[in-house]
C-alpha cells in the first residue's frame, strides 16, 4: 500500500521501497528490506513497526515491540540506496501466523520560504511471520452479503485459515465470466480474522450471481458467496 501526503513545500517524491512484502519462515529472526532516493536531493525518512489485526470488519495498527526496524530513521544522499533490517525481538517459531506492517515514510523538509505543495510518499508494508509446522498456511474463506442500513451491501470475509489471503480484482457474475467490479487490491484477510468492504452493486445484480476475487495473486478467480444478499 502506498500513500501520497501531501503538505507545504514544492519538491517532487523520490522515496522508493522493495520488496512490497516480507515473509519469515517460523525461526528466522530477520528479514532485509531497501529503501532508495532516486530523487536529486537528499531525502530524509522514518520507519516504524506494527501490530496488525483485524476488529470489527477493518484494519487495526498497534504499536509494538514485538518486531523493530533498524535502523528507524536516516537521511539519504541523492542516489543511495540503503538497508533496512527488519528484526524479530523473540525468534520463537509462532504457533499461528502472526501479521504486521511496516510504515515508511518520507519525512517532509521544513523550509518555511517554499510555496506551493510538496508530495511525500507513505509504504505500507505487510509482514507475515509464518507458524511452526510442515504444511504451508493456507486460507480458507467463508463469505457473505449484507444489507447495510442505507440499502448498500457489504462483502463479509471470514478467514478459517492458518494464512492470510489477498483479495483482488473483486468480480460477479457466473464462474465462467465474471465481470470485474473492483479492479485490482481489494484488501487482505488475516488468519481467524474478519474484514467487510462495501460493495457498489445493487441487490438485483446480485440475484443468481456468484462475487469472485483473485486469492494471494493466482491468475484464475476463486468463488466468495454462491448465494444472494442476505435479508
Amino acid at each position: 500500500m502506498l500513500l501520497l501526503l501531501a503538505c507545504a513545500g514544492s519538491s517532487a517524491a523520490s522515496l522508493q521501497v522493495a520488496p512490497t512484502s516480507l515473509q519469515l519462515t517460523p525461526r528466522q529472526n530477520a528479514e532485509a528490506l531497501w529503501i532508495s532516493n532516486s530523487g536529486t536531493t537528499p531525502v530524509d525518512v522514518q520507519a516504524r513497526v506494527y501490530r496488525w489485526t483485524q476488529r470489527d470488519g477493518r484494519d487495526t495498527l498497534d504499536p509494538t515491540i514485538e518486531v523493530v526496524v533498524s535502523p528507524p530513521m536516516q537521511t539519504l544522499a541523492a542516489g543511495q540506496q540503503q538497508l533496512i533490517r527488519v528484526v524479530r525481538a523473540d525468534p520463537t517459531p509462532p504457533p499461528a501466523q502472526l501479521a504486521y506492517r511496516v510504515i515508511v515514510d518520507e519525512v517532509p523538509a521544513m523550509d518555511p520560504g517554499r510555496q506551493g505543495m510538496q508530495f511525500v510518499l507513505r509504504y505500507s508494508l505487510p509482514v507475515f511471520i509464518q507458524p511452526e509446522g510442515d504444511l504451508a498456511p493456507r486460507p480458507d474463506l467463508q463469505a457473505r452479503v449484507l444489507p447495510e442500513a442505507d440499502g448498500r451491501l457489504v462483502l463479509e470475509v471470514h478467514n478459517r485459515g492458518t494464512g492470510h489471503a489477498q483479495l483482488a480484482d473483486l468480480a460477479v457474475g457466473t464462474p465462467q465470466q465474471p465481470q470485474i467490479v473492483q479492479p485490482g487490491l481489494v484488501g487482505y484477510v488475516l488468519s481467524g480474522q474478519t474484514m467487510r468492504w462495501p460493495l457498489d452493486i445493487t441487490a438485483a445484480r446480485m440475484v443468481g450471481a456468484t462475487l469472485s476475487a483473485k486469492i494471494n495473486g493466482a491468475s484464475d478467480p476463486t468463488p466468495l458467496s454462491p448465494t444472494p444478499p442476505a435479508r
